[in-house]
């Protein structure tokens, strides 16, 4: 709030100088005999060329040193004509430019130019048209263009340039400025000879046209500088990848792997806060590492983690860059307080700038597309927004993240957690489908084998649920004994389970489900069991992964209703033989 009052009192301040400013050269105009102009037509073209001068050859060579040229088309007027008309077109041509400044600037900058020439004309009316007047009018116009813009308005900005900055800027303009002396020094020696008048303004376009082609080449010289830097950077930052891959390759604990990950993301790739969260078998998010944040802040982000589900939310397409996510603080997609990190940012007004709601989310994935990690990088150092080739930057490093992750046997032990049975160590129900899915889409053959412990229930009941459970790992070891590298085996359910034979013929495999059903039966079980089974085949009996496995379903319960310990092939007219 202290900033805010200031900052008012400031602008009140400028305001009221401005128009103070303003009520002194209405009073000059109203009070002032304005002398005949005796060349309208010169008139004309050199008030014409301070506007075009104005509006665009304003020629900037750095942050620190700005040059207005219409001073080339001005000054000239002093001589030619008189201080009042030549302020009046000083202020007309900076208050109309064709420029992007706000009405303050506009109308402090028209107000100080006017006051700036007339002074200075003011100077040549008393002293004369000569060299030592010239050159006397000269000095006054910069000290008062001086005192107004770099110390005044510059003072009520808060934006008072260092005082070695100010002197060298001052004498460079002056320097500038000091080439129309000897051209307007001709002007008391050409007068009334319109031919040498025009050819003297001829020669003043030049310097102006001169030094701006100069900053344009100064500008495209900063910029492709600019460029050069930032590529070496990128270059920089790209072998500090690849150093770390090699780092990262070696097997060390999940944390502490995410941890150096977070602080390379902090310290080599020009990122403030880091947050690095894996997401879980189960589906859930678990902030695992971080950089930049406090060990209690942290503490707190890991107690309160977002949704899964609604971090998917705000992945949309457009929000989307390369294989990442941005979104912009004005998108107002907000996380909830207690499970974001708002860290100090500086208040900037470039549009380009890093705002404190911005998000960035780069994901890490496995070789199918999941998503089993991301990185949360947050302010960026350089105060920007980042630019598609830093966020690419970030998703090589995310990759090299992944194949580190591979290397790690505890998260390797995490996938392979979330995709099989505890129990029995078969993929689980979720994971069969998955792998189902996969083989359709590849339009490859398979069997499908669905297997039920016969009275499985009466086993519980009679010797209890621990010896059942020995019966299932017993079943589970007889199907892995039948398969081949390749084949997909699972526990569908409680007592249920399923194989996919891949690449082979129905005939095939019912003659391989016959053989693990006697084994079942006449094997060392804990008790004695025996299994039905069911078998269908893709794509004769389906073509969809819900239609195979219901016609294999169907099977199965035909297989239960011939008497169970038997295996029907689904279609299949034959009579079914019991064993």
């Amino acid at each position: 709030m202290q900033e805010d009052v200031k900052i008012s009192i400031r602008d009140k301040i400028l305001w009221l100088s401005i128009i103070g400013l303003d009520a002194l050269y209405v009073f000059l105009i109203l009070n002032e005999h304005f002398p005949a102009i005796n060349n309208y037509t010169l008139f004309f073209i050199l008030s014409l060329a301070a506007y075009l001068m104005g509006s665009f050859a304003i020629a900037t060579f750095s942050n620190d040193f700005t040059v207005v040229p219409h001073f080339f088309a001005i000054f000239p007027m002093l001589i030619l004509f008189d201080p009042v008309s030549t302020s009046l077109i000083a202020y007309l041509t900076v208050l109309f430019a064709y420029r992007k400044h706000d009405a303050r600037a506009r109308l402090f900058g028209s107000v100080q130019y006017a006051l700036a020439y007339y002074f200075a004309g003011l100077t040549l009316q008393k002293i004369g048209c000569n060299l030592g007047g010239i050159i006397l009018a000269l000095l006054v116009f910069k000290i008062i263009n001086a005192v107004l813009v770099d110390f005044w308005y510059d003072f009520l900005r808060s934006r008072i340039r260092k005082i070695k900055v100010w002197i060298k800027g001052f004498f460079m303009e002056l320097g500038f400025f000091s080439m129309t002396i000897p051209m307007v020094a001709a002007f008391p020696l050409v007068k009334n000879n319109v031919t040498l008048e025009f050819l003297v303004i001829y020669s003043l376009i030049f310097p102006p046209v001169f030094v701006k082609f100069l900053a344009i080449q100064s500008r495209s010289n900063r910029e492709l500088k600019s460029e050069k830097e930032q590529l070496s950077k990128s270059v920089q930052k790209l072998k500090r990848i690849l150093e770390v891959s090699q780092m990262l390759k070696v097997n060390m604990p999940l944390k502490e792997l995410m941890m150096r990950v977070a602080a390379i993301i902090h310290d080599d790739l020009g990122w403030e806060y880091v947050l690095v969260s894996m997401v879980t078998p189960d589906g859930r998010i678990e902030r695992i590492a971080y950089a930049g944040i406090s060990e209690e802040e942290f503490k707190r982000l890991k107690k309160n983690t977002p949704s899964l589900q609604f971090i998917k939310s705000l992945m949309k397409e457009e929000y989307k860059i390369s294989n990442s996510y941005f979104i912009p603080q004005e998108a107002e997609e907000i996380l909830p307080p207690e499970s974001s990190f708002i860290g100090e940012y500086e208040e900037k007004k470039d549009e380009n700038a890093w705002r404190d709601m911005d998000l960035l989310w780069i994901p890490i994935t496995d070789r199918m597309g999941k998503m089993v990690a991301f990185i949360s990088p947050d302010k960026p150092k350089s105060g920007k927004r980042p630019t598609l080739e830093e966020i690419t930057i970030l998703e090589i490093f995310a990759n090299q993240v992944f194949i580190a992750l591979e290397n790690s046997s505890e998260f390797e032990k995490l996938q392979e957690k979330a995709i099989r049975d505890g129990q029995t160590g078969l993929y689980n129900h979720t994971e069969f489908y998955n792998k189902l899915e996969g083989i359709i889409q590849n339009d490859e053959k398979f069997c499908l084998v669905m297997i039920d412990i016969d009275d499985f229930k009466l086993v519980n009941d009679t010797y209890g649920h621990q010896m059942g459970d020995k019966v299932i790992e017993y079943i589970s070891e007889t199907i892995k004994r039948s398969i081949r590298h390749g084949d997909v085996a699972a526990r569908y359910g409680g007592e249920e389970f399923v194989i996919i034979f891949r690449g082979m013929n129905k005939r095939t495999v019912k003659s391989i489900a016959e053989r693990l059903r006697i084994s079942v039966g006449s094997g060392n079980s804990p008790v004695k069991v025996t299994i039905s089974v069911g078998v269908a085949c893709y794509p004769g009996d389906s073509s969809t992964s819900a239609g195979i496995v219901a016609e294999a379903d169907k099977a199965l319960y035909m297989a239960k209703l011939s008497g169970k310990n038997t295996v029907v092939v689904a279609n299949t007219k034959n009579k079914k033989k019991n064993y």
